[in-house]
């Protein structure tokens, strides 16, 4: 057993993709065997709950308020989703993601062979084949700790933020934690399109506080590089030939049949890209994955 959590946009056309996500999922992932926790960001709850068996929908105290930058309230609904996750892994995917082979085995043996592992995903390999940068993020990493953050929205001026010292406390005793792992670079993570999570990680719940980090401007992809780092753990890359992820951070990262013919069994991002549209991309898995 293992949980999967989908965070929805607030869009609506939302509901749709989740959908299409979801049947491509239950496509290659008995029901039976996964715990589902689906995140609603829209400002008015929708329905969600009909379209999965005994699927946990949540909402943060974050959703009661105008998020004060664009990746808050992923981060807050991501880490409130590993709190409530059960069994041998936790399997993130956006809804423009699309499940196209079974991925619990290879996922399981990865993390039977490397117990050290905390996240497993598009890790340090680009899609394009080089390494991938992260140096936009350590100079926002190290502003975390800092009395005031000013955070720019969607006005003209920034929002001025008085994070509390005990969240500036935690963000910074994460920092240093993670920093002083040898496996870890500053800002590193695995893209957040699709990855998954060790039980070994989200069973470290002292570690499972979205509030340190509202306001910092880190994507929670990068926010759980450095939980992952902290708790003592490493990333792994999983991006390669017969490996379960081919993620990329806009469109897909080859020709759907070349992703076929590599073994991979998720893919991100179906939606519009140079390698055709998102109707004719989850056409073309439904038909040819599922």
């Amino acid at each position: 057993m293992f949980s999967v959590f989908i965070p929805v946009g607030a869009t609506e056309r939302e509901p749709e993709r989740l959908a299409d996500t979801l049947d491509s999922l239950r496509a290659h992932a008995p029901s039976g065997d996964v715990r589902l926790t689906l995140i609603d960001d829209s400002p008015r709850p929708r329905r969600l709950e009909s379209l999965w068996p005994g699927v946990s929908v949540i909402r943060t105290a974050l959703w009661d308020r105008r998020a004060p930058d664009p990746f808050s309230a992923m981060t807050a609904g991501t880490i409130e989703a590993l709190k409530r996750a059960e069994g041998d892994f936790a399997l993130k995917l956006d809804t423009d993601a699309v499940v196209i082979a079974p991925f619990a085995d290879s996922i399981n043996s990865i993390l039977a062979e490397e117990p050290s592992i905390g996240i497993i995903g598009a890790y340090d390999v680009a899609a394009d084949g080089g390494r991938r940068d992260w140096s936009m993020w350590p100079a926002l990493i190290r502003r975390t700790g800092r009395p005031v953050r000013a955070v720019r929205g969607g006005g003209p001026l920034p929002r001025v933020m008085f994070p509390s010292q005990a969240e500036r406390g935690a963000a910074r005793r994460a920092v240093r934690a993670a920093e002083a792992n040898p496996t870890y670079v500053l800002g590193a993570h695995c893209l957040g399109g699709a990855y998954a999570v060790s039980r070994s990680l989200f069973a470290r719940r002292e570690l499972l506080d979205w509030r340190p980090w509202v306001g910092t401007r880190l994507g929670e992809d990068v926010v759980l590089g450095i939980l992952c780092a902290a708790a003592g753990l490493r990333m792994r890359g999983a991006a390669g030939a017969a490996e379960p992820f081919a993620v990329a951070w806009k469109g897909l990262p080859a020709e759907p049949s070349r992703l076929v013919a590599r073994g991979h069994s998720i893919v991100h991002s179906v939606k519009d890209g140079t390698h055709g549209t998102e109707c004719e991309l989850r056409e073309w898995f439904r038909l040819n994955a599922r």
